[in-house]
């Protein structure tokens, strides 16, 4: 599985990191996942740690693209709404609207992304926009809608990757 991210093919580890972080989505693991997560290479500078984790989302991604349940489930991990394997039984919005995004077209990390503290950032608005009016309705009633600049999106999304 290869998966490039800024024009850098990952090393074979990077795939490895990607195989595992697709297996404990798909068994809805968060404890291993965080496992990954807080033991990555160490001695790597801060971009280097961006452009891992980068790859690391997009390779993911990639990987999750056919099985839209695993993927809604890796956005609310990483928007924290998933913190144990209890969390699991309950429906947690944040799943529920990944997934309701993703059948529609929009793509995790690209046209939205899953940020800490249960929020999604819609990046693509124009896409969101060209969504049917009963989902746009939906997700407005479900959640808060606020509106921010490109810039404080970017910084968002920056951070996140951090």
């Amino acid at each position: 599985m290869s998966a490039k991210g800024f024009g850098v093919k990952p090393s074979r580890k990077t795939d490895k990191l990607i195989e595992q972080v697709v297996y404990y989505c798909q068994k809805r693991s968060p404890k291993a996942l965080d496992q990954i997560f807080d033991n990555l290479p160490v001695g790597r500078t801060a971009q280097e740690y961006k452009r891992l984790n980068q790859q690391i989302l997009t390779g993911t991604t990639n990987a999750l693209a056919s099985d839209i349940d695993s993927l809604a489930w890796f956005c609310g991990y990483i928007a924290s709404g998933i913190n144990r394997s209890e969390d699991n039984k309950a429906h947690r919005p944040i799943i529920l609207l990944s997934k309701l995004l993703i059948k529609h077209g929009m793509q995790p990390f690209t046209d939205f992304s899953p940020y800490p503290g249960c929020c999604l950032i819609l990046i693509n608005t124009e896409k969101f926009a060209a969504l049917p009016e009963q989902v746009q309705k939906l997700v407005e009633e479900a959640f808060d809608v606020m509106e921010s600049t490109g810039d404080q999106a970017i910084q968002v999304n920056n951070a996140l990757l951090e």
